[in-house]
């Protein structure tokens, strides 16, 4: 409960099987270190924490090359294995908030980003599926 609410989340399917989630910044620098820790670490999550940590700056450069989504880079060999976690990142503003868009590689496991989402706090978690 925070301040008197259960704290919920929307985990959307696409149309590719890809799970996204929208997390303000500082809630995406703890689930990505929490799904570090799940996955003993890879490429694209080290990226990925490097951009949310300096969200400022990258959100300007998103914004001077008119690019929606930012994609981390990975290591290769983990995207031919199926290790790769974070498939690319869309940085925004929503009432001065600073807010991020992570969508998951779709051979990722479901089950620890639900994992990763109680042990950061949020206590109701809901999977939708986007029909079109």
């Amino acid at each position: 409960m925070f301040g008197g609410y259960v704290l919920s989340i929307k985990i959307t399917i696409d149309l590719a099987r890809s799970p996204h989630v929208v997390l303000d910044d500082k809630n995406t620098v703890e689930l990505v270190k929490c799904l570090f820790e799940e996955t003993g670490g890879t490429r694209d999550l080290e990226e990925t924490l490097r951009i949310v940590k300096n969200f400022d700056e990258y959100y300007r450069f998103s914004k001077r090359k008119f690019e929606e989504y930012i994609t981390p880079q990975k290591d290769h060999r983990e995207v031919v294995l199926g290790r790769a976690v974070v498939h690319k990142l869309r940085l925004f503003m929503e009432d001065n908030n600073r807010k991020v868009e992570l969508i998951f590689d779709r051979r990722f496991d479901i089950k620890v980003l639900e994992n990763c989402l109680k042990n950061i706090g949020f206590k109701e978690i809901v999977i939708e599926k986007q029909l079109f």
